[in-house]
């Protein structure tokens, strides 16, 4: 008797806790993606907040930029963040041979093996664009493409310079689930601006902040192995 007494009471101190919303929140294992970097004026006070918040992110390289400012790229990794390919200049993939997408990655490949001595394990087209040709391209490229149809993407927006800080924060932080990659820019001021508001919320919803690399380690081998 004096067991389901202790089972009764244990029960009725839980659901008074989530009555209460003193329950913790499952966790809900992200990935923050930083596109179109790296970015002179912007890099350094992303990785200055990120330090402070204790976030690893992974940032997805322009080879064009990397060229420019390779000791931007060598401090991305020092910082341990992660880096993926994002192309050498950014153009539409579906328009484009396999050929002339695998030179725009593995040009790529090679600005940032000479910026930081590594090469990017995953390739993020420019503007997500995915079809056959481009899949041929990114493995003849010795790359994988980050399997998004096994996580969940959340884009911020903030790509479309009408998307204001507000609506930065809050796109950045509106349906979130377990394995949700979300998306946002180096470039826009606004979305380094509202980072900690968009940090400071994820965490409230139970979030953890990984990298590509440790979100696809949390997916079953045949997901993994999903080519998008």
């Amino acid at each position: 008797m004096r067991h389901v007494l202790l089972l009764l009471t244990m029960s009725l101190s839980i659901l008074s806790a989530v009555a209460r919303g003193d329950a913790t929140p499952p966790a809900r294992r992200v990935a923050l993606v930083f596109d179109d970097g790296p970015v002179p004026e912007q890099a350094a006070k992303f990785l200055e907040l990120f330090a402070r918040e204790g976030v690893k992110a992974t940032f997805s390289h322009e080879g064009r930029f990397v060229a420019a400012r390779p000791d931007l790229a060598r401090a991305v990794l020092a910082a341990g963040h992660e880096i993926a390919n994002h192309s050498y200049t950014h153009p539409h993939f579906k328009d484009m041979t396999a050929d002339a997408i695998t030179k725009e990655l593995r040009d790529t490949q090679a600005a940032l093996r000479e910026a930081t001595g590594r090469e990017p394990v995953w390739a993020w087209t420019p503007f997500l664009e995915w079809n056959d040709t481009i899949a041929a391209a990114v493995a003849s490229a010795g790359l994988r493409h980050f399997p998004l149809s096994q996580v969940k993407l959340v884009s911020s927006d903030d790509w479309n310079t009408q998307t204001d800080a507000a609506g930065i924060l809050r796109n950045a932080t509106a349906g979130i689930e377990d394995r949700t990659v979300i998306l946002c820019h180096e470039w826009r001021a606004e979305t380094l601006a509202q980072l900690p508001a968009i940090l400071a919320e994820l965490r409230k919803q139970g979030c953890t902040f990984h990298t590509f690399s440790e979100l696809a380690a949390t997916l079953t081998p045949e997901q993994r192995s999903v080519a998008r």
